[in-house]
């Protein structure tokens, strides 16, 4: 008898691509860096988009002269960030999306650049908190998103190979790290993003998580 493929295990990305939360983090280090001398534009603020917190804030003391200790504003804007995802949103078809992957699955977690704390409190904000089998902050990693460090140390915690993971991403990082780790990777990239042409690296790119056939990725 022919033995039948083990189901997938589903990796998520949180912000940006489960919850809209992109804007509140994006208002959150403006309100820490604007009083510094540093004003983030929209375009500023895409560099460093899917990127762990101590990297985002390495990456702007490496390129302007900033008065301050780094531990600090990285705890300012992660407390700025807790306050503002009280009743944050889900992004739309998210909900369809992990239904679907649940159906389907394996075993399902989120892999967020975002500290554990804060993946924690915005999963049970949303409700989403009962629908994942375990959360992998890459806070916890010698190295963060574009690195695939995260997604191979969820996998191996879920007793997965590689092979057998669809990693969901929003951001052009997180799609590398999923690339990277040699796995399928959906890319699910913001509006403004979509004509990027680094994102064809993904398995399948979707304007919306509505418009995810499970099917399709022979779940």
């Amino acid at each position: 008898m022919k033995e039948q493929p083990m189901p997938p295990t589903f990796l998520f990305d949180l912000d940006g691509l489960l919850i809209d939360s992109e804007p509140i983090w994006d208002a959150a280090k403006r309100e820490v860096f604007g009083p510094l001398g540093l004003h983030l534009t929209t375009e500023m603020q895409a560099a460093t988009r899917g990127l762990r917190q101590r990297d985002m804030v390495a990456y702007w003391f490496e390129r302007a002269t900033l008065q301050a200790d780094p531990d600090d504003v990285e705890q300012q804007i992660v407390a700025a960030v807790c306050r503002g995802l009280a009743g944050v949103a889900l992004k739309p078809g998210a909900e369809h999306a992990v239904a679907a992957c649940a159906r389907a699955s394996r075993a399902m977690a989120v892999v967020s650049s975002s500290p554990e704390s804060v993946i924690r409190h915005a999963l049970a904000s949303t409700g989403l908190d009962r629908s994942f089998d375990a959360v992998f902050s890459a806070e916890d990693d010698e190295h963060g998103k574009p690195h695939p460090g995260a997604y191979l140390r969820a996998a191996a915690a879920l007793g997965a190979s590689p092979d057998e993971c669809i990693v969901f991403e929003d951001s052009l990082n997180g799609v590398l790290a999923g690339v990277s780790a040699q796995m399928t990777v959906v890319a699910v990239p913001e509006a403004a993003d979509r004509c990027d042409p680094r994102f064809a690296i993904a398995t399948l790119v979707l304007e919306s998580l509505k418009d995810l056939d499970t099917s399709v990725l022979g779940a």
